[in-house]
């Protein structure tokens, strides 16, 4: 019986359901590739405002850069640039 589908509309349910993995797939990729170079900037943005007294103008902004910075190395973890 299954859910009543003809066999044209499971080959369109079918490609859709890909279609979104796949985007979701790439977009969580991104994420990655993101957040590893993130990881590699944000040090220097860090010591930089440290240095012109940017970072300790505010008092929330430091340590939330530097939670921004532990996330983007949680989130980039295992990634590899060029795979």
């Amino acid at each position: 019986m299954g859910l009543g589908l003809d066999t044209l509309g499971a080959g369109a349910l079918r490609r859709f359901v890909t279609g979104v993995v796949t985007c979701a797939s790439y977009a969580a990729d991104l994420l990655r590739a993101s957040a590893f170079w993130g990881t590699i900037v944000l040090p220097l943005v860090i010591v930089a405002g440290l240095v012109t007294d940017v970072a300790t103008s505010a008092a929330v902004r430091l340590p939330l850069l530097v939670v921004l910075n532990v996330v983007c190395l949680l989130l980039s973890r295992g990634y590899r640039p060029g795979d």
